[in-house]
């Protein structure tokens, strides 16, 4: 029997954790000789470089009645031209779960890509999340506490898996960049290469928690300690939250601040960093975390979402309580006091894990596994 036809669906290909996820489901789908459709309405602020070879489609979207959109998402569903559809985030999950009741398209599966404390804060991304899970064969999450909110809420557990984020092939199969190729990067960023930074890679958000790390590092320089330059890399649509940010250091006088719009080489700047905080409110599956874990990099993170699944504290990095500023001083405090070396073990047994855990094939088999379920395969 052919492999089924997969529509893979989202609103953007912005700089986002969801939207590398879905790039590098395509590349695995494609990989295994799946057909794979790679398909997003909103290229406004389009950030990732698509795989060679996947098929793409671009929904025409001007604006929320654009009547060119139905019309396209009709046709993108219909069961001539897939024979499944994964949509990603609220909104596309729930369009294209109101347009999978149309006869003749294709059957939905939700992919949920965050917590359920967003849930909380943004009621509307909840609703829509809910919606779509109710109306849609399966849903899919890196987040088992989102699924437990739609579980509270009438959606059956039958129909619902959880599958961890995959770690990208290019990291898994990554040589390690040259120390002239780190002090090189550092250096186009403003940076002195002989202070390797502090990375906290994310948009600026309130979830993100860009600000309380600051102060942290505020204190533990307050009292004495020596803090590397802080280098915060991400989408800065939240002008008044970056500005926070920077008041927050020119009060302190700290000079050492440096914000900059999202890198296209990650793996570089992760691997040029002293260490990779993720100080977090809430998560999913952070994929910062994965990322930095896989390779090699300590990684500093608030235990928020599956981060204590993905880390190991004092075993493959180190953690601390999220929301809670003192633990958060306490757990950087530790990481500045680790000597290189101390640095680098850890480093390595993050890594091996996560090669283990988390591979492309891995992760790719279990979501094959989901879509032929919906399809009455397995």
């Amino acid at each position: 029997m052919p492999a089924p036809r997969v529509t893979l669906l989202i609103d953007s290909l912005a700089a986002g954790g969801a939207q590398s996820q879905i790039v590098a489901l395509a590349a695995g789908l494609q990989a295994d000789g799946w057909p794979v459709r790679l398909a997003w309405y909103n290229d406004t602020v389009r950030f990732r470089t698509l795989p060679p070879g996947v098929e793409t489609a671009q929904l025409p979207r001007n604006s929320r009645s654009d009547p060119r959109f139905p019309v396209a998402l009709n046709r993108l569903m219909s069961r001539k031209n897939t024979d499944i559809v994964h949509a990603w985030l609220p909104a596309p999950a729930l369009y294209a779960a109101l347009a999978a009741r149309l006869p003749g398209s294709a059957p939905v599966i939700e992919g949920v890509r965050c917590s359920a404390s967003l849930f909380a804060t943004q009621p509307n991304q909840g609703r829509a999340c809910l919606a779509a899970a109710l109306l849609a064969k399966a849903v899919t999450s890196n987040s088992r506490s989102s699924l437990d909110w739609l579980a509270q809420r009438g959606v059956s557990r039958k129909k619902m898996r959880f599958v961890g984020n995959i770690l990208a092939p290019a990291i898994a199969a990554r040589t390690p960049s040259t120390l002239a190729e780190r002090e090189a990067l550092l250096a186009r960023l403003g940076l002195d290469p002989r202070r390797p930074p502090i990375v906290a890679l994310g948009r600026f958000d309130a979830f993100k928690n860009q600000d309380g790390l600051l102060r942290a590092l505020l204190a533990l320089r307050a009292e004495g300690l020596e803090v590397p330059p802080l280098l915060l890399a991400g989408s800065q649509e939240d002008k008044a939250r970056v500005a926070t940010v920077r008041e927050i250091a020119v009060s302190a006088g700290f000079s050492d601040l440096h914000i900059v719009e999202p890198q296209a080489d990650v793996a570089t700047l992760l691997e040029a960093a002293r260490f990779s905080v993720l100080a977090s409110r809430s998560e999913g599956t952070p994929n910062v975390v994965l990322e930095g874990l896989g390779l090699g990099t300590l990684v500093v993170a608030t235990r928020v979402g599956e981060v204590p699944d993905l880390l190991q504290d004092g075993k493959t990095g180190l953690s601390c309580a999220p929301e809670d500023p003192e633990a958060l001083r306490e757990v950087l405090r530790r990481a500045l006091a680790l000597p290189a070396p101390a640095r680098a073990e850890l480093g390595a047994r993050a890594r091996a894990d996560m090669l283990a855990r988390f591979s492309a094939p891995a992760i790719v088999g279990q979501y094959q596994q989901v879509y032929a379920q919906v399809l009455g395969r397995g």
